[in-house]
C-alpha cells in the first residue's frame, strides 16, 4: 500500500510540474526515482570509453578497460561481466589486479544471456572502409531491469539497416565523438538520429588527462552540435535511471559523466 501511495504522489507532483511549465530535469527525477520503483541502473565513468553499469545488487558490466598509459586511473571494481569492443590498447586491458570479473566478451558477436542480463554483440568496423584502416569493432547492447544500453565502441562509420535492426530500440547510447580514430561529432549526430535513443552519453574525446588528447577532438565540438539538434546537456557524477524516469522524460538528454577517479 505504501509503495502505491508514494508512487501516486510522485506521479501527481511530476504532472503538476509539467502543467505549470516547470522543467523536469534529471536531478529532479533522480532524487525520487527509487521511491516508487527500486529497479534501475546506475552508470559511472571510468575514463575514455570505459563505464561501469550497476543495479541495486552491485556492478554488473564494465566496458572497454584501457591500458594505464592512457593516463586515467582505473578504479577497483568487482563485476559480473567485462566487454571489449576491439583489440586496441585503449580498450582491451585486462591485467588490472583490481578488476575482478566472472564473464568476458572480447569482440564476441551474437546473442548471450548471463545472470539475467541480455547481451548482443553486433559486428561493425573501426573505420569507413570496412576495416581496411583499423580493423573490426563490436557494438554491444545490454538489457538490465528492462533498460537497454548500447555501447558503440570505436565505431567508424554510419550504421546499416541490418545493424540498426540488431541494435533495436535503445534507452541509453554511449557514443564516440572525438573523431580521427572513430566517427567525429557531426557523424555522431547522424548516428544518434538513426538510433533515436532517449539518453546520450558521449565518450572517446580529448581531455587534459588522455594520452590521446592531441589526436581527439574536445567534447565541446560535440556539445555545440547536440545543442543545435535540441538536446539538453547535463553534467553528472553518476547517472541513475529507472524506467519511470525514462517514461516521464520529455526532453532529449545528453549526460556528460564526470571522471572522478
Amino acid at each position: 500500500m505504501k509503495s502505491k501511495f508514494f508512487r501516486g504522489l510522485i506521479l501527481i507532483s511530476v504532472a503538476a510540474m509539467l502543467l505549470s511549465g516547470t522543467t523536469v530535469n534529471a536531478s529532479t527525477v533522480k532524487k525520487n526515482s527509487y521511491v516508487g520503483e527500486k529497479k534501475g541502473i546506475t552508470i559511472e565513468y571510468f575514463g575514455h570509453s570505459s563505464f561501469g553499469i550497476s543495479d541495486s545488487e552491485g556492478m554488473k558490466i564494465v566496458t572497454d578497460p584501457y591500458d594505464p598509459i592512457m593516463g586515467y586511473t582505473f578504479p577497483s571494481v568487482s563485476t559480473q561481466i567485462v566487454t571489449i569492443s576491439h583489440n586496441h590498447f585503449d580498450h582491451n586491458y585486462l591485467l588490472y589486479e583490481n578488476l575482478l570479473y566472472k564473464q568476458l566478451y572480447f569482440s564476441t558477436t551474437g546473442s548471450f544471456e548471463y545472470e539475467g542480463i541480455k547481451i548482443e554483440g553486433i559486428p561493425s568496423w573501426h573505420d569507413n572502409e570496412q576495416g581496411a584502416l583499423r580493423g573490426s569493432n563490436t557494438i554491444y547492447t545490454y538489457e538490465i531491469n528492462n533498460i537497454k544500453v548500447c555501447h558503440l565502441g570505436d565505431l567508424g562509420h554510419q550504421l546499416s539497416k541490418e545493424q540498426l535492426k540488431s541494435i533495436g530500440k535503445v534507452d541509453v547510447l554511449m557514443i564516440p565523438v572525438g573523431g580521427n580514430f572513430t566517427i567525429d561529432s557531426a557523424e555522431a549526430v547522424q548516428v544518434i538520429n538513426s538510433i533515436n535513443p532517449k539518453v546520450i552519453i558521449p565518450m572517446h574525446y580529448s581531455t587534459d588527462i588522455s594520452y590521446l588528447k592531441d589526436y581527439l577532438a574536445p567534447l565541446d565540438d560535440f556539445i555545440d552540435k547536440a545543442k543545435l539538434e535540441g538536446w539538453d546537456i547535463e553534467n553528472v557524477d553518476k547517472l541513475s535511471l529507472t524506467n519511470q524516469m525514462l517514461d516521464i522524460m520529455k526532453t532529449k538528454k545528453v549526460f556528460v559523466l564526470n571522471y572522478n577517479h
